[in-house]
C-alpha cells in the first residue's frame, strides 16, 4: 500500500521537473519574441519579463525596411537550399558505394574518408585553396567547401546496410544499374535519413556566418546570420555608448528603436523560418537518427 501511495508523489515531481525544464528551454525563445514586440522607449525604462511592454510592431517594420536584411534572407535561402541537394547528393552516393561489400578497397575507402572527420588540415590550408579556388566573394564558397560530411555518410551508410540485400539483387537481376537501383529503390526506401541530412545540412547552412567572415566581403552575398552577428557587435558598442551617455537610441526615421529590440527582432526573424519546417521533419528526423545510431 505506501509503494502505490508513492508512485502518484514520484509521477508529480516528474512532471514539475519536465515542466520546468520545458520553461527554462523555452523562456529565452518566448523573451526574444516579447522584447521585438516591445517599443524601444518603453524597453528602456522598464524591463521585459514575459509580456511585451506597448506592444508595437515597428522593431520588424525596421527590421524589413532594411534592404540588406532582405537580401541576406535570399542568400541564406539560396545557400540552404543548394547546400542540402549539393551535400545530400555526394553524401548519399558515397554512402552507397561504401555500403557494397563487393566494392574492392571498401575498407581502405572508408578509412580515407574517416580521416578528415577527426583530423582537419586547419583554417590557412583550407583559406588558401578556396583563394586559388577563385571563391572569394563568389556564392559558391557557401556550398561547395561543405559538400561532402563523415559523419553523415555514417549515418546513411549504416541505414543502407539495414535494407534488404533481396530488393537491390532483383533489381539487378532485371538488369538495373547501380544508378537506377541508387535512384529508383534506395533512395525513395531512405527518406528517414535522408530528411536527417537534409535537417543537419540545412541547420548548418542556416546557421553558418564564420565562412562568410573569412571569405565575403561582398555586402550583397552576406548571409542573415552574418548580419545578425554583426548586429551583436553593434548592439555591444551601443550598450557601452549607451551606458556613458553617449547615444539612447538608433534612429531609423519615424520608427526610433533602440540597438537591443533590433537585435531581438532580427534574431526572430533568423530563427522562426527553421522552427517551422522542423516539426514536419520531425518524424523523419527521429527514425532516421535513431536508426542510423543504433545499427552500427
Amino acid at each position: 500500500m505506501s509503494l502505490r501511495a508513492k508512485v502518484p508523489v514520484a509521477d508529480i515531481l516528474i512532471t514539475l521537473v519536465m515542466l520546468l525544464l520545458c520553461l527554462v528551454t523555452l523562456y529565452p525563445f518566448w523573451y526574444a519574441i516579447a522584447y521585438s514586440l516591445s517599443s524601444s522607449n518603453a524597453t528602456m525604462s522598464h524591463p521585459v519579463t514575459f509580456l511585451p511592454i506597448d506592444f508595437t510592431f515597428s522593431n520588424y517594420h525596421t527590421v524589413f525596411e532594411n534592404p540588406q536584411i532582405f537580401r541576406a534572407f535570399l542568400v541564406t535561402v539560396g545557400r540552404t537550399l543548394g547546400g542540402i541537394v549539393y551535400s545530400g547528393t555526394i553524401v548519399a552516393l558515397a554512402a552507397y558505394a561504401i555500403s557494397k561489400r563487393s566494392l574492392p578497397g571498401n575498407r581502405v575507402i572508408a578509412i580515407i574518408l574517416l580521416i578528415p572527420m577527426y583530423f582537419s588540415g586547419g583554417l590557412l590550408p583550407t583559406y588558401i585553396l578556396i583563394y586559388k579556388l577563385g571563391l572569394f566573394n563568389h556564392f559558391l564558397v557557401y556550398i561547395l567547401p561543405h559538400g561532402f560530411w563523415a559523419f553523415n555518410m555514417l549515418i546513411m551508410r549504416t541505414f543502407f546496410d539495414s535494407l534488404p540485400a533481396s530488393l537491390v539483387e532483383s533489381a539487378m537481376i532485371d538488369g538495373a544499374g547501380d544508378l537506377k537501383v541508387f535512384w529508383k529503390i534506395i533512395i525513395p526506401l531512405s527518406m528517414p535519413v535522408t530528411a536527417t541530412i537534409a535537417m543537419f545540412n540545412g541547420v548548418f547552412h542556416w546557421n553558418s556566418w564564420f565562412d562568410a567572415m573569412l571569405y565575403v566581403s561582398n555586402d550583397n552575398l552576406q548571409p542573415l546570420s552574418f548580419i545578425l552577428q554583426r548586429i551583436l557587435k553593434e548592439t555591444l558598442a551601443a550598450q557601452l555608448l549607451a551606458s556613458q551617455g553617449l547615444v539612447m537610441a538608433v534612429d531609423t526615421g519615424s520608427n526610433p528603436t533602440s540597438p537591443e529590440s533590433l537585435k531581438m527582432a532580427t534574431l526572430v526573424v533568423s530563427t522562426v523560418p527553421i522552427i517551422l519546417i522542423y516539426p514536419f521533419l520531425q518524424k523523419y528526423f527521429v527514425k532516421g537518427f535513431m536508426i542510423g545510431a543504433v545499427k552500427g
